[in-house]
Protein backbone atom coordinates (compact mmCIF):
# COMPACT_ATOMS: atom_id res chain seq x y z
CA UNK A 1 0.00 0.00 0.00
CA UNK A 2 1.31 3.43 -0.92
CA UNK A 3 2.59 5.55 1.96
CA UNK A 4 0.62 8.49 0.59
CA UNK A 5 -2.82 6.95 1.01
CA UNK A 6 -4.93 8.68 3.67
CA UNK A 7 -8.25 7.59 5.12
CA UNK A 8 -10.35 9.76 2.81
CA UNK A 9 -8.91 8.06 -0.28
CA UNK A 10 -11.09 4.97 -0.16
CA UNK A 11 -11.23 4.14 -3.87
CA UNK A 12 -8.74 3.15 -6.57
CA UNK A 13 -8.99 3.01 -10.36
CA UNK A 14 -6.25 1.37 -12.39
CA UNK A 15 -5.51 0.92 -16.07
CA UNK A 16 -2.21 -0.05 -17.68
CA UNK A 17 0.33 1.30 -15.14
CA UNK A 18 -1.78 4.28 -14.09
CA UNK A 19 -3.31 4.22 -10.60
CA UNK A 20 -5.64 6.88 -9.25
CA UNK A 21 -6.53 7.03 -5.53
CA UNK A 22 -9.58 9.11 -4.65
CA UNK A 23 -12.65 9.54 -2.48
CA UNK A 24 -15.82 7.99 -3.84
CA UNK A 25 -17.26 11.48 -4.36
CA UNK A 26 -14.55 12.18 -6.94
CA UNK A 27 -15.31 9.18 -9.14
CA UNK A 28 -16.11 11.34 -12.16
CA UNK A 29 -12.82 13.22 -11.91
CA UNK A 30 -10.89 9.96 -11.46
CA UNK A 31 -12.50 8.54 -14.59
CA UNK A 32 -11.62 11.69 -16.55
CA UNK A 33 -8.00 11.39 -15.45
CA UNK A 34 -7.70 7.74 -16.44
CA UNK A 35 -9.42 8.34 -19.77
CA UNK A 36 -7.00 11.15 -20.62
CA UNK A 37 -3.97 9.11 -19.59
CA UNK A 38 -5.17 6.17 -21.65
CA UNK A 39 -5.61 8.36 -24.75
CA UNK A 40 -2.23 9.97 -24.14
CA UNK A 41 -0.25 6.74 -23.84
CA UNK A 42 0.85 6.32 -27.45
CA UNK A 43 1.86 9.97 -27.69
CA UNK A 44 3.83 9.83 -24.44
CA UNK A 45 5.70 6.74 -25.58
CA UNK A 46 6.53 8.40 -28.90
CA UNK A 47 7.68 11.78 -27.54
CA UNK A 48 9.69 10.35 -24.65
CA UNK A 49 10.97 7.26 -26.46
CA UNK A 50 9.41 4.78 -24.03
CA UNK A 51 9.19 1.07 -24.81
CA UNK A 52 6.11 0.64 -22.64
CA UNK A 53 3.46 2.87 -21.02
CA UNK A 54 4.75 5.01 -18.14
CA UNK A 55 3.91 4.19 -14.55
CA UNK A 56 2.39 6.79 -12.23
CA UNK A 57 0.33 7.03 -9.03
CA UNK A 58 -2.11 9.92 -8.79
CA UNK A 59 -3.66 11.07 -5.53
CA UNK A 60 -6.78 13.23 -5.38
CA UNK A 61 -6.60 14.82 -1.93
CA UNK A 62 -9.33 17.07 -0.52
CA UNK A 63 -7.12 20.17 -0.23
CA UNK A 64 -3.61 21.57 -0.45
CA UNK A 65 -3.11 21.21 3.29
CA UNK A 66 -3.34 17.43 2.94
CA UNK A 67 -0.65 17.44 0.27
CA UNK A 68 1.57 19.47 2.59
CA UNK A 69 0.91 17.06 5.43
CA UNK A 70 1.63 13.83 3.57
CA UNK A 71 4.78 15.20 1.92
CA UNK A 72 5.87 17.20 4.96
CA UNK A 73 6.62 20.19 2.76
CA UNK A 74 4.79 23.47 2.24
CA UNK A 75 3.36 24.31 -1.16
CA UNK A 76 5.35 26.96 -2.99
CA UNK A 77 3.71 30.10 -4.38
CA UNK A 78 1.36 29.18 -7.22
CA UNK A 79 1.82 25.43 -6.74
CA UNK A 80 -1.44 23.48 -6.92
CA UNK A 81 -0.14 20.17 -8.31
CA UNK A 82 2.77 18.40 -6.62
CA UNK A 83 4.98 16.16 -8.74
CA UNK A 84 7.40 13.72 -7.11
CA UNK A 85 9.50 12.48 -10.06
CA UNK A 86 11.66 10.17 -7.99
CA UNK A 87 8.55 8.28 -6.84
CA UNK A 88 6.39 8.52 -9.99
CA UNK A 89 3.73 10.36 -8.00
CA UNK A 90 1.39 13.24 -8.87
CA UNK A 91 -0.79 14.88 -6.20
CA UNK A 92 -3.81 17.10 -6.79
CA UNK A 93 -6.20 18.91 -4.46
CA UNK A 94 -9.94 18.64 -5.14
CA UNK A 95 -10.24 22.24 -3.91
CA UNK A 96 -7.87 23.41 -6.68
CA UNK A 97 -8.56 21.15 -9.66
CA UNK A 98 -7.65 22.66 -13.05
CA UNK A 99 -10.45 23.41 -15.51
CA UNK A 100 -9.17 20.94 -18.12
CA UNK A 101 -8.31 18.19 -15.66
CA UNK A 102 -7.16 15.44 -18.00
CA UNK A 103 -4.90 17.72 -20.00
CA UNK A 104 -3.22 19.10 -16.86
CA UNK A 105 -2.60 15.64 -15.44
CA UNK A 106 -1.02 14.51 -18.72
CA UNK A 107 1.10 17.66 -18.71
CA UNK A 108 2.20 16.93 -15.15
CA UNK A 109 3.11 13.39 -16.16
CA UNK A 110 5.08 14.84 -19.08
CA UNK A 111 7.02 17.05 -16.65
CA UNK A 112 7.69 13.98 -14.53
CA UNK A 113 8.97 11.96 -17.49
CA UNK A 114 11.07 14.88 -18.70
CA UNK A 115 12.68 15.51 -15.30
CA UNK A 116 13.43 11.84 -14.73
CA UNK A 117 14.86 11.30 -18.21
CA UNK A 118 17.05 14.41 -18.21
CA UNK A 119 17.91 14.26 -14.48
CA UNK A 120 16.63 17.82 -14.52
CA UNK A 121 17.30 20.14 -11.63
CA UNK A 122 16.49 23.72 -10.73
CA UNK A 123 19.34 26.20 -11.00
CA UNK A 124 17.23 29.18 -9.89
CA UNK A 125 13.65 30.10 -9.03
CA UNK A 126 11.54 28.23 -11.62
CA UNK A 127 14.65 27.98 -13.80
CA UNK A 128 16.09 24.66 -14.93
CA UNK A 129 19.16 23.49 -16.83
CA UNK A 130 16.92 23.09 -19.86
CA UNK A 131 15.56 26.40 -21.19
CA UNK A 132 11.85 26.80 -20.57
CA UNK A 133 10.86 26.90 -24.24
CA UNK A 134 12.42 23.48 -24.86
CA UNK A 135 11.13 21.87 -21.66
CA UNK A 136 7.63 23.32 -22.02
CA UNK A 137 7.52 22.61 -25.74
CA UNK A 138 8.26 18.93 -25.19
CA UNK A 139 5.86 18.64 -22.27
CA UNK A 140 3.04 20.37 -24.19
CA UNK A 141 3.11 18.02 -27.17
CA UNK A 142 0.76 15.33 -25.89
CA UNK A 143 -1.54 17.47 -23.70
CA UNK A 144 -2.26 19.77 -26.64
CA UNK A 145 -3.23 16.78 -28.77
CA UNK A 146 -5.73 15.31 -26.29
CA UNK A 147 -7.57 18.54 -25.50
CA UNK A 148 -11.27 18.35 -26.40
CA UNK A 149 -10.70 21.48 -28.51
CA UNK A 150 -7.30 20.38 -29.82
CA UNK A 151 -7.76 21.36 -33.46
CA UNK A 152 -9.09 24.82 -32.63
CA UNK A 153 -6.37 25.36 -30.01
CA UNK A 154 -3.55 24.38 -32.38
CA UNK A 155 -4.91 26.49 -35.23
CA UNK A 156 -5.17 29.46 -32.87
CA UNK A 157 -1.59 28.88 -31.73
CA UNK A 158 -0.23 28.59 -35.26
CA UNK A 159 -2.03 31.74 -36.37
CA UNK A 160 -0.56 33.59 -33.39
CA UNK A 161 2.93 32.48 -34.41
CA UNK A 162 2.27 33.42 -38.04
CA UNK A 163 1.05 36.90 -37.11
CA UNK A 164 4.06 37.40 -34.85
CA UNK A 165 6.40 36.24 -37.63
CA UNK A 166 4.90 38.72 -40.09
CA UNK A 167 5.31 41.52 -37.55
CA UNK A 168 8.83 40.31 -36.62
CA UNK A 169 7.58 39.75 -33.07
CA UNK A 170 8.48 36.09 -32.54
CA UNK A 171 10.28 35.66 -29.22
CA UNK A 172 13.98 34.82 -29.20
CA UNK A 173 15.03 31.64 -27.35
CA UNK A 174 17.19 33.67 -24.96
CA UNK A 175 14.08 35.50 -23.75
CA UNK A 176 12.33 32.18 -23.14
CA UNK A 177 15.11 30.57 -21.11
CA UNK A 178 13.39 31.19 -17.76
CA UNK A 179 9.87 30.00 -17.03
CA UNK A 180 7.46 31.08 -19.74
CA UNK A 181 4.83 31.48 -17.04
CA UNK A 182 6.80 34.37 -15.54
CA UNK A 183 6.45 36.54 -18.66
CA UNK A 184 4.38 39.44 -17.31
CA UNK A 185 2.49 40.43 -20.47
CA UNK A 186 -0.46 38.06 -20.98
CA UNK A 187 -0.36 38.23 -24.78
CA UNK A 188 3.40 37.62 -24.95
CA UNK A 189 3.15 34.83 -22.39
CA UNK A 190 0.52 33.01 -24.46
CA UNK A 191 2.56 33.56 -27.63
CA UNK A 192 5.59 32.07 -25.88
CA UNK A 193 3.59 28.97 -24.97
CA UNK A 194 2.34 28.53 -28.54
CA UNK A 195 5.78 29.22 -29.95
CA UNK A 196 7.46 26.70 -27.63
CA UNK A 197 4.98 24.04 -28.75
CA UNK A 198 5.63 24.65 -32.44
CA UNK A 199 9.39 24.98 -32.06
CA UNK A 200 9.39 21.47 -30.64
CA UNK A 201 6.94 20.36 -33.35
CA UNK A 202 9.65 21.34 -35.82
CA UNK A 203 12.20 19.34 -33.84
CA UNK A 204 9.97 16.28 -33.89
CA UNK A 205 9.29 16.74 -37.60
CA UNK A 206 13.02 16.60 -38.28
CA UNK A 207 14.09 14.04 -35.68
CA UNK A 208 10.90 12.02 -35.07
CA UNK A 209 11.05 10.20 -31.74
CA UNK A 210 14.84 10.33 -31.41
CA UNK A 211 15.39 13.85 -30.09
CA UNK A 212 14.34 13.43 -26.46
CA UNK A 213 16.17 10.14 -25.95
CA UNK A 214 19.42 11.62 -27.28
CA UNK A 215 18.99 14.85 -25.35
CA UNK A 216 18.13 13.02 -22.13
CA UNK A 217 21.09 10.67 -22.52
CA UNK A 218 23.54 13.57 -22.85
CA UNK A 219 22.03 15.71 -20.09
CA UNK A 220 21.76 12.81 -17.65
CA UNK A 221 25.28 11.59 -18.32
CA UNK A 222 27.00 14.99 -18.00
CA UNK A 223 25.58 17.06 -15.16
CA UNK A 224 27.65 20.10 -16.14
CA UNK A 225 26.69 19.99 -19.80
CA UNK A 226 24.96 23.11 -21.08
CA UNK A 227 21.59 22.43 -22.68
CA UNK A 228 22.62 24.31 -25.81
CA UNK A 229 25.69 22.11 -26.24
CA UNK A 230 23.57 18.96 -26.02
CA UNK A 231 21.07 20.48 -28.44
CA UNK A 232 23.82 21.33 -30.90
CA UNK A 233 25.35 17.86 -30.76
CA UNK A 234 21.98 16.40 -31.78
CA UNK A 235 20.77 18.96 -34.30
CA UNK A 236 23.97 20.71 -35.51
CA UNK A 237 22.24 24.02 -34.65
CA UNK A 238 22.72 26.35 -31.72
CA UNK A 239 19.54 27.94 -30.37
CA UNK A 240 19.77 31.10 -32.47
CA UNK A 241 20.34 29.21 -35.71
CA UNK A 242 17.45 26.91 -34.87
CA UNK A 243 15.30 29.96 -34.18
CA UNK A 244 16.13 31.25 -37.67
CA UNK A 245 15.10 27.87 -39.08
CA UNK A 246 11.88 28.04 -37.09
CA UNK A 247 11.03 31.51 -38.39
CA UNK A 248 11.48 30.30 -41.95
CA UNK A 249 9.32 27.25 -41.22
CA UNK A 250 6.52 29.43 -39.91
CA UNK A 251 6.77 31.66 -42.99
CA UNK A 252 6.62 28.81 -45.51
CA UNK A 253 4.33 26.21 -43.86
CA UNK A 254 0.55 26.05 -43.93
CA UNK A 255 -1.45 25.43 -40.79
CA UNK A 256 -2.52 21.88 -41.66
CA UNK A 257 1.06 20.75 -42.23
CA UNK A 258 2.12 22.43 -38.98
CA UNK A 259 -0.49 20.78 -36.75
CA UNK A 260 -0.54 17.32 -38.32
CA UNK A 261 1.42 14.41 -36.89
Amino acid sequence: MSKYIVESLNQKFEIKKYRVYFNIQQGEQAEAILDSLDRATTGLQTVFGLDEPPSVEIFLYPDLATIERVTQRSMSMGETIRILPEENVIMLAVSHLPKILGEEVVRSLSYLLFNVGVHEREIGIRTYRTPSWLREGICLQVPAKIRPDSKEYLIEGWNACLEAQKAEQLIKPSVMAKSLHLIPDTHRRQLAIHQAFFMVRLLLTNYADKFFKKYATLMAAFEDMEAENAFQQITSFDFEKFFALFKDWVRTTNVWAAISD
